[in-house]
């Protein structure tokens, strides 16, 4: 394994992502004062119900991007963006249909705003995953910080125009907007996409079906299981709670995830290639466990001993609940991170039903809590505290199990070199 290769590519992901996340931290004293609890509610509530399509509006054949032949890597990417059209289509159909059987506020905004954030969602995933096929992780980087920029602006200066829930959710699609745009540039002129060819596509779409047909299920349910907290929330202690939870995810749980989003995406590139060249990749998994265990430690020991002086001192005491709930949820945290940075391994092992069946239970951990919380009227942390149990173990398990698949493909290999 060629490890300085490794931790350029690592690091041409990671830098991007800490200068977005360093733009973020001195927008939050403002925005914090400039928006209320109850309307990061609302913003958290739209962020949940469009990442959810969100997590499948390629289809998951972006994916297949890592593994597509060359002749055919351009038909994939179209296959990807027609996908994600369709995608955003339904999505938005249903959701509206809910939001106004409800009488959802501003259901004029939120539609078309949801169409926008699925769409680009998968543009932005598909056009990344095709440069970094080409080896173009500089793009990835690039990408998050011009979208985190453009997004802050924009909800900074909504207050000027439309304060309240509708100027963060607009910054954020305006946001993605930049992204997705800067992402088709950057390959038009250095790949080129050509023109759109459905012969290959349906080419490409037959080969690849297996295998995005047994993970968009597990795909969904992970998207369930990370997004369905704000809605849980809101049903049993209010949008303020929703707030609450938005604001401490922004702030420490944002940044830890686009930190494993980076080193997943370079694990299963280094990884995939491995397993073709040497029949293993235990190095590589080895390399990814280490550092995202010293990242997730560090991460820990911040939140327990930081959290909540450091989150009433920088954005009001209004706010202390937000460190609260992350000094809960920081072990279960910790180990989400550590194992959703390995989770790709499934897809190199070729077990993606592993996934399935991982997502499934985290999702099961969720409902459990929140049975728990709904029939003995559990306050606020006795939820939480709940949900980080329940899941924390969960992952555990999941991760054990990768591990030791990815350890006996090793041992097996070895022993059948020295046979």
């Amino acid at each position: 394994m060629d490890r300085r290769r490794y931790l350029h590519q690592f690091l041409a992901l990671f830098t991007g992502t800490a200068a977005a996340q360093v733009f973020n931290l001195a927008s939050y004293p403002m925005l914090a004062r400039l928006y209320t609890p109850a309307e990061f509610g609302v913003f958290g509530t739209f962020i949940a119900a469009s990442a959810i399509p969100g997590a499948l509006a390629c289809g998951r054949f972006e994916l297949a991007l890592a593994t597509a032949p060359r002749s055919g890597r351009r038909a994939m990417l179209w296959l990807c963006y027609c996908v994600a059209l369709t995608v955003a289509l339904v999505a938005t159909v249903l959701l509206t249909a809910y939001w106004w059987y409800v009488k959802a506020p501003s259901l004029g905004l939120l539609a078309p705003m949801l169409f926008v954030a699925v769409l680009l969602t998968g543009v932005t995933n598909a056009t990344t995953m095709y440069l970094m096929r080409h080896d173009a992780f500089r793009f990835a980087s690039v990408g998050v910080v011009v979208r985190t920029a453009v997004t802050v602006l924009c909800q900074l200066a909504a207050t000027l125009v439309q304060p309240g829930a509708t100027g963060l959710i607009v910054g954020f699609c305006l946001g993605l907007s930049a992204q997705a745009l800067l992402g088709l540039a950057i390959t038009r002129r250095a790949h080129g996409i050509g023109r759109p060819r459905f012969d290959q596509m349906r080419a490409m779409f037959r080969r690849f079906r297996a295998q995005v047909s047994v993970d968009i299920p597990g795909s969904l349910l992970a998207a369930l299981a990370v997004n369905l907290i704000p809605f849980f929330l809101q049903a049993l202690y209010g949008v303020r709670s929703v707030g609450f939870f938005s604001v401490g995810q922004r702030i420490a749980v944002l940044p830890l995830q686009l930190f494993n989003d980076s080193l997943s995406q370079v694990f299963f590139q280094r990884a995939a290639r491995a397993q073709d060249e040497r029949g293993e990749f235990w190095a590589e998994f080895r390399l990814t466990l280490l550092w995202s265990g010293l990242i997730s430690l560090a991460m820990l020991a911040g939140l327990m001993l930081l959290a909540r002086p450091v989150i009433s001192l920088y954005l009001g005491v209004q706010w202390t609940m937000a460190g609260t709930i992350l000094v809960i949820l920081a072990p279960m945290l910790a180990v989400r991170s550590v194992t959703m940075s390995l989770a790709t391994s499934v897809f190199v092992l070729k077990k993606p039903a592993w996934l399935l069946i991982h997502n499934a239970a985290s999702v099961a951990a969720m409902a459990l809590a929140f049975g728990y919380a709904w029939a003995a009227t559990a306050d606020l942390l006795g939820f939480l505290t709940a949900l980080a149990v329940l899941q924390g173990a969960e992952y555990l398990v999941f991760g054990a199990i990768v591990g030791f698949a990815a350890r006996n493909r090793y041992l097996s290999r070895r022993a059948g070199a020295v046979g």
